[in-house]
């Protein structure tokens, strides 16, 4: 993953964190409403991390086995080439 993606992930988390932080401090509710509000909250938060986590895999996987397709011995690092093309190659 480059740099932009960690920043984005990074502000992501941050922000959902300050987020958290000011709605248990100004919250109108008790205690344990609070509590199963955050219960239902981190669970929701865990399952699009996991899904997240999921396309990610899946995505590089098939990235992956475009490379073995087209007997790619070395991937490039640069962001100029991200993955393999099509270009020159005879159907």
């Amino acid at each position: 993953m480059n740099d932009r993606n960690w920043d984005r992930i990074t502000g992501l988390l941050l922000g959902a964190s300050l987020g958290l932080v000011a709605g248990l401090l100004l919250a109108p509710s008790t205690g344990s409403d609070t509590r199963e509000s955050l219960k239902k909250k981190t669970q929701s938060s865990l399952d699009q991390i996991q899904t997240s986590v999921r396309d990610i895999r899946e995505s590089l996987t098939r990235r992956g086995q475009d490379f073995l397709k087209k007997g790619v011995t070395e991937i490039p690092l640069d962001d100029e080439n991200p993955g393999p093309s099509d270009e020159g190659q005879d159907a």
